[in-house]
């Protein structure tokens, strides 16, 4: 697979709330969440810590789309803007079940022997 296809199926394994997501990902992946509005101090992760995560997302969203907007690709790396969307399946904060939540995205990922071994957010929350 190129590195297109990977980082594609990768976000498409991610948006389906699938844990086929985790066959893309390195063993030593680390993926860094700039700080944004709903984590103003930001984030690191770890393959265990995205697998907390994914179990989070899963237990408050009823769904979500990642539009990929655009990707340029050099060798391993990959820039991708997406627009995402992700619908409550519960009431988070003042925000109620059902609520769309929106946020453009640019994520910086790069590959180890073909898997996601480095990520880059930054997520602008709308």
């Amino acid at each position: 697979m190129t590195t297109r296809e990977i980082v594609t199926a990768y976000i498409r394994a991610i948006e389906a709330m699938s844990d086929e997501a985790e066959q893309y990902m390195h063993p030593g992946i680390e993926n860094v969440e700039h700080p944004n509005k709903l984590f103003p101090a930001g984030k690191r992760y770890d393959l265990a810590a995205l697998r907390e995560a994914a179990a989070r997302g899963k237990a408050v969203m009823a769904s979500q789309r990642y539009e990929i907007r655009q990707m340029l690709v050099e060798g391993d790396r990959a820039a991708v803007l997406i627009a995402w969307s992700g619908t409550l399946s519960v009431a988070y904060g003042p925000l109620p079940v059902g609520h769309v939540m929106r946020a453009e995205i640019c994520s910086i990922i790069e590959l180890r022997d073909g898997k996601v071994w480095r990520q880059e957010q930054y997520d602008c929350y709308l």
